[in-house]
């Protein structure tokens, strides 16, 4: 049936017939569905293949005149070599995708064209100047690296210059002795300077560090409190760890600080028990009438001892490392200098001198010497290591610099911090009971 209504549509109508369609009606095979009989592929060696076989990659002739048109595929394109120099700027880079947590170091492409400058020595510690980011040379610093120093030979001094060390040690005692002589009051001065200096050293190098203590806080109760023990005995001490603590509270609940309460105000508290509570018993014994002074000159000088005879000790013969925290100090440096702190108290026995220790007519004599000096042998080297392991933990190699050849004022302390407490303590044992 056919719809006559659409016959002046350009486009053939649609038939629906019953029975075998008419061969006419649709093209033979080989023929053109185009009806041009010219074009055939039957005896074109370019014919296209069969669905089954390879692709032969060309298009077949079409037309059978002389000028018929070949279609000829367009070869595939092809990336220009890259020259030497080129592959060669990139050959260290990695092969495998880097994330950001990944302990690799970056390494940086050369500029294209020119050869790589990666050093040799890219990831070696040294204290040559180094370009920064911006291209300014970086000066290299007077300081040995952590890993230098782990890496030191044991008993090599870190590097200190040793006559410049005993010089200065041996300066900072006449001192204070000086201090001493003309009254408890100026010895008191010069202890409460050197610790304020002390705790100042001491709250850079825990902000270097990355830590907010309370730093106001801190240097208040260090300086304040020799001053309130010398009047008011060792009482003061109880209360100002008491205000400290309190304060400390409202420090970082009020929000002063930005960094958390377990490490700012633990940080704060160290450098006042550290520096304030064990510094002070030199004000403490500063408040004794009479052989006050003698207390203090005591346990200064038998510091020294230990100091100097295990300085130069494990300077000449130390093979043997003491410990992890000071890799520098060697067990011959403790045995030298806990010898040379026994020897100085032998020789204030015999010499009587200073009182009331090496006195017997003070409630002394050569046997509480003795006693002391052992004590300070032991009590010296744990101050010193104490330290030691506060600097590594701090990631520094001195808390400060003010003094030549041996860095701050807190390094100097180190030993003599644990020395005050215990000439008190072995003092009220044995004098004062």
């Amino acid at each position: 049936m056919t719809d006559d209504s659409n016959d002046h549509n350009e486009f053939e109508a649609f038939q629906v017939v019953d029975g075998d369609v008419p061969d006419d009606d649709f093209a033979a095979p080989g023929r053109s569905v185009f009806g041009d009989d010219d074009v055939s592929f039957d005896d074109d060696d370019d014919a296209v293949p069969h669905w089954s076989e390879p692709a032969t990659g060309t298009v077949p002739k079409v037309g059978g005149t002389a000028d018929a048109v070949t279609f000829d595929p367009t070869p595939e394109p092809s990336l220009a070599e890259a020259a030497p120099d080129e592959l060669a700027a990139w050959s260290d880079a990695p092969s495998s995708p880097r994330w950001a947590d990944d302990e690799q170091a970056p390494i940086a492409p050369a500029t294209i064209g020119e050869e790589s400058e990666i050093a040799d020595d890219f990831f070696a510690f040294d204290d040559q100047a180094k370009p920064s980011r911006l291209g300014a040379p970086v000066e290299a610093s007077d300081e040995p690296s952590i890993a230098a120093q782990l890496g030191a030979t044991a008993g090599s001094g870190s590097g200190r210059d040793l006559p410049m060390a005993v010089v200065v040690g041996v300066g900072l005692a006449a001192l204070i002795l000086a201090a001493m002589s003309v009254g408890p009051v100026a010895a008191l001065i010069v202890v409460t300077i050197a610790l304020g200096l002390a705790a100042v050293e001491f709250y850079n190098a825990v902000r270097v560090a990355g830590h907010q203590p309370a730093v106001l806080l801190g240097l208040t109760a260090v300086v304040t409190m020799p001053l309130a023990v010398y009047w008011r005995g060792e009482a003061a001490m109880t209360l100002v760890i008491v205000l400290s603590v309190v304060f400390g509270a409202l420090w970082y609940l009020m929000g002063v600080s930005t960094d958390g309460v377990m490490r700012g105000l633990g940080s704060t508290m160290l450098g006042i028990v550290h520096i304030g509570l064990l510094g002070s018993f030199a004000a403490l014994m500063l408040s004794i009438d009479t052989h006050g002074t003698g207390l203090l000159t005591a346990a200064i000088l038998l510091t020294v001892a230990y100091d100097v005879g295990g300085l130069a000790v494990g300077r000449t013969i130390g093979r043997t490392p003491l410990s992890t925290a000071s890799p520098n100090k060697t067990v011959e440096g403790l045995l030298g200098g806990m010898g040379a702190a026994v020897g100085a108290a032998v020789l204030m026995a015999v010499l009587e001198q200073p009182a009331p220790f090496a006195l017997s007519d003070s409630g002394g004599g050569f046997g509480d010497m003795l006693l002391l000096g052992i004590a300070v042998a032991v009590a010296a080297p744990i101050g010193d290591l104490a330290e030691s392991l506060m600097k590594r933990d701090l990631g520094v190699k001195d808390m400060g610099s003010i003094l030549p050849g041996h860095g701050g004022l807190l390094d100097r302390f180190d030993g003599l911090l644990f020395v005050l407490p215990t000439t008190w303590y072995v003092a009220n044992a044995v004098l004062f009971a």
